[in-house]
């Protein structure tokens, strides 16, 4: 291990080379999660609010106050 950690020091560039492949998957397959997964979700939800309050006639006002009218707390 002190090797590795006196040749990071000694070439920073070739040690950042090498290590930005494993940075960049794992960055790679989170915005993978985020964009396919979450976004639609959020959207999806804040769609189907929209529409519930135009079917039954609600105003719109009310749901922009309280954002999650759906729990009832």
């Amino acid at each position: 291990m002190k090797k590795i950690q006196t040749f990071m020091l000694n070439h920073p560039y070739i040690s950042i080379a090498f290590i930005l492949p494993f940075t960049l998957i794992i960055v790679v397959g989170i915005f993978s999660i985020l964009l396919n997964l979450v976004l639609p979700l959020i959207i999806a939800l804040w769609l189907a609010g929209w529409v519930y309050t135009r079917i039954v006639d609600r105003p719109v006002k009310n749901y922009y106050q309280q954002p999650l009218w759906f729990v009832r707390y």
